[in-house]
């Protein structure tokens, strides 16, 4: 038996029979603290009061001792016995604990019964790709408990896009006989399963079936895998669980051939089709990059078009990736945030903005899965766009919530930017209205005294040098600045 699974056993014993796990000395320690948590929901005794006397402790140690030894059939009969003979000489506090002690141990062995059905024999394997590792979680089953459990972690190099298709074959090669299982459990299918079951049920001398289940108690056992994976590559990468398991669910949900590490999101946002602007912000190993964000100013349109606004920043940012591949100074290209491409774009918007820019990549030679947000009138995400549909993906939790992530920070990128350049413009038609002052000097004194407050607090010689103009402008933008701004 592993080392994980008598650890297990010894916690599941210790809970049952509440025996302390604590690390106070007794009777050294006795009354000097609180019971902690596990006393008040009832998974300890509580030796730590000095209330519970040397034979009930005793007694209950010889119990767990007696349940990992005999199992739980013999411990009940014994325990029965006890509690009867408590309740015979009135002692009801104790025959009470007895009384809860066989309930613990039945309810557990009731569960054992659903588990002895479901995994006898049976090994459960799930996989996570994230960046250039890849973990794989095995969980092995036998007589109907947990025997033992394997994480591998292999490098992106030594597996193809579905690490299974390589690393079943190889996992079973070494193994014959009652090594191999009877059932095999997994998130996706391989390849060519009937091969693989055949080539199996040949090694072992008996029929080996490989299975996906998609609910119930087998479906949580691969979940379980999963996320035996998810811990462990998160302790690799430095992510967390749920960004890992986010990133990769949603490559699964959208068909991707990997999982999305960099992904690009695009917004458009305007006031009343003036001041238009787009927001670009980057996501990476389910993270923001903040670092990489960037401002569109649109230049081409005159009037309100959110996808031919659309097109334009596509056809920049993208223009800015093919300029970087010239450069030629390392530093330079390595801060530059348009010299990596995304492994994935989500645009703010439906199948008409999916329609309006695939050309565009295509134009271009790019080969980036392209996808819609759908927002619902809540302004939630809904589903994702493609050129042939929509994808719900209410369903998959942990992309559900990436997805939303996503579309609320680019939306309150794209907004931010937007008013604070409309603000910035209102500034500039407010100075202009002073005569002598046009818009390129309006806009040099917006870029000297870039707050309002600052603004406010200039003084006429300091706003007439700013705008190149004389002390009787500068009075005349001071008084006008005090009057309407």
């Amino acid at each position: 038996m592993s080392g994980f699974t008598v650890r297990q056993t010894v916690n599941t014993v210790n809970r049952m029979f509440g025996l302390p796990t604590c690390s106070r000395n007794f009777p050294a320690d006795f009354k000097k603290q609180r019971p902690c948590l596990n006393y008040h929901i009832g998974q300890c005794m509580g030796v730590c009061r000095g209330e519970v006397s040397p034979e009930a402790y005793a007694e209950a140690v010889a119990d767990a001792v007696r349940f990992i030894k005999s199992g739980g059939d013999h411990t009940v009969s014994v325990l029965q016995q006890r509690m009867e003979a408590a309740a015979n000489r009135l002692d009801f506090e104790l025959a009470a604990k007895l009384r809860d002690r066989i309930a613990a141990i039945r309810s557990a062995g009731e569960k054992q019964d659903i588990m002895d059905a479901v995994t006898a024999d049976t090994d459960v394997i799930a996989a996570l790709r994230a960046n250039d590792s890849t973990v794989i979680s095995v969980l092995i089953y036998r007589g109907g408990r947990l025997y033992d459990q394997n994480t591998f972690t292999l490098s992106g190099d030594l597996l193809s896009e579905q690490p299974l298709d390589e690393f079943l074959p190889q996992y079973y090669s070494a193994k014959s006989g009652n090594d191999l299982p009877k059932t095999i459990l997994l998130e996706e299918m391989p390849a060519e399963p009937e091969l693989l079951s055949q080539m199996l049920a040949e090694r072992a001398g008996h029929a080996v079936s490989i299975e996906k289940p998609v609910r119930g108690t087998r479906a949580r056992l691969v979940l379980k895998a999963k996320q035996n994976a998810v811990e462990k590559l998160s302790m690799h990468s430095n992510r967390t669980g749920r960004e890992l398991q986010a990133s990769e669910e949603l490559g699964r949900l959208l068909g991707l051939k990997k999982t999305p590490v960099r992904i690009e999101s695009y917004d458009i946002s305007n006031l009343a089709s003036a001041d238009m602007v787009a927001g670009m912000v980057v996501f990476e190993n389910g993270r923001p990059l903040k670092a990489a964000y960037r401002k569109f100013s649109i230049k081409t349109l005159v009037g309100q078009n959110d996808y031919a606004a659309m097109q334009e920043v596509i056809q920049r940012r993208f223009g800015e990736y093919f300029k970087a591949q010239d450069e030629t100074d390392p530093v330079k290209k390595a801060t530059n945030a348009f010299a990596v491409l995304p492994d994935l774009i989500l645009l703010d918007g439906g199948q008409t903005h999916v329609a309006a820019i695939a050309p565009i990549l295509a134009e271009m030679h790019l080969d980036i899965p392209l996808f819609g947000m759908v927002k619902n009138d809540k302004h939630r995400t809904r589903a994702i766009a493609t050129n042939g549909g929509e994808i719900s993906v209410r369903e998959k939790q942990a992309a559900f919530h990436l997805l939303t992530r996503i579309q609320d920070e680019v939306h309150r990128f794209s907004i931010t930017y937007m008013k604070a350049k409309h603000k910035k413009s209102s500034f500039t038609l407010t100075l202009t209205a002073v005569p002598g002052i046009g818009e390129k000097k309006a806009q040099k004194i917006l870029l000297t005294f870039k707050t309002k407050e600052q603004l406010i607090a200039a003084t006429p010689q300091e706003l007439a040098k700013a705008a190149g103009v004389g002390i009787e402008t500068g009075n005349a933008l001071w008084q006008h600045i005090q009057e309407n701004i």
